[in-house]
């Protein structure tokens, strides 16, 4: 049976190594920020499943509470991420809408 189990944690933190990897080029290709935003998500929650499974694994379990960290850690950086995009892109639509405006003013 502790075989079993041993082949089973193996071939899951192979699996996910292999999709991390995977996620890890959709980051790069993306065409857009918002996508590479959201691949680099994706990556910060399976390498905390990675984590859970080396925890299981190593029976070490102090690794689940790095891994809790790690998931707040990365919560709150796409979090601050989000926020400086929106508002760039908020700041970038009133330059547009004030030279918009100003252009109205002198074709009148």
């Amino acid at each position: 049976m502790e075989q079993v189990k041993d082949l089973l944690l193996t071939a899951s933190a192979l699996i996910l190594a292999v999709l991390i990897l995977a996620t890890l080029v959709r980051a790069v290709l993306g065409p857009r920020f918002t996508d590479r935003i959201i691949a680099v998500n994706v990556i910060n929650t399976m390498v905390v499943a990675e984590m859970a499974v080396l925890s299981v694994g190593m029976g070490e379990d102090f690794l689940v509470d790095v891994a809790l960290v790690y998931a707040l850690l990365s919560f709150l950086t796409v979090v601050v991420i989000s926020r400086l995009v929106v508002t760039r892109r908020l700041r970038h639509a009133e330059r547009e809408c004030g030279k918009k405006t100003g252009e109205n003013a002198h074709g009148a």
